[in-house]
């Protein structure tokens, strides 16, 4: 049985050394290792040595050669490729940063309010406003009391004012009184005096 295996085992080998190679049969093949693959599975083997024309190496370096232009064009094609895409990454960021620029100046300008030439962000603003109100209600607040306390003074002045003027005429009126009623009775006794001069 092994002897049989060894056989055809042998058979193989040499039906394959002796057959037919096609040496432009790596041409019809598209990829680079499949071409080299091909084009030495049909070179001329002899006793561990490969035997080639000359031709054949030339057609297989010019072909080598081609393969090898076309990757270096496809390289640089894609390096060309990739500095245009950078540079228009490059340009729209710098869009986007204006852009920006423009987004943070006007949420500036609509978040603000120009005040006597100036801009005052609107919360401040607002925030100022109701410190100004507020402050101007405790003003008012204060003066109105003020106001209460000096109404109130004036009318307890005046009160006092008419009490002491009523208390005045009435003092007035009685001293009048009296100094009509001291006249007239010095006046009497002076009639009398007189009277009692001329008796005696």
């Amino acid at each position: 049985m092994k002897k049989i295996f060894a056989v055809v085992v042998l058979v193989i080998v040499v039906s394959n050394a002796f057959a037919k190679k096609d040496v432009n049969a790596w041409k019809q093949e598209q990829s680079l290792p499949r071409q080299y693959e091909v084009f030495k599975e049909n070179l001329n083997f002899w006793n561990g040595s490969y035997f080639l024309k000359e031709d054949q190496l030339d057609d297989f370096y010019d072909a080598l050669t081609d393969t090898i232009g076309v990757l270096e064009k496809s390289v640089e094609q894609r390096n060309a490729q990739i500095r245009d895409l950078n540079g228009q990454i490059s340009s729209k960021d710098a869009q986007m940063n204006s852009l920006q620029e423009q987004l943070d100046e006007s949420l500036k300008l609509q978040n603000s309010i120009v005040v006597l030439g100036m801009k005052i962000n609107k919360s401040a603003y607002s925030v100022t406003m109701y410190l100004l109100i507020g402050g101007v209600l405790v003003l008012a607040g204060f003066v109105f009391l003020l106001y209460k306390r000096s109404l109130s003074v004036t009318h307890r002045t005046k009160k006092d004012y008419e009490e002491l003027k009523e208390e005045y005429e009435t003092h007035k009126k009685n001293a009048l009184e009296r100094y009509t009623k001291m006249n007239m009775e010095l006046h009497q006794t002076r009639l009398e005096l007189k009277k009692g001069s001329i008796k005696s």
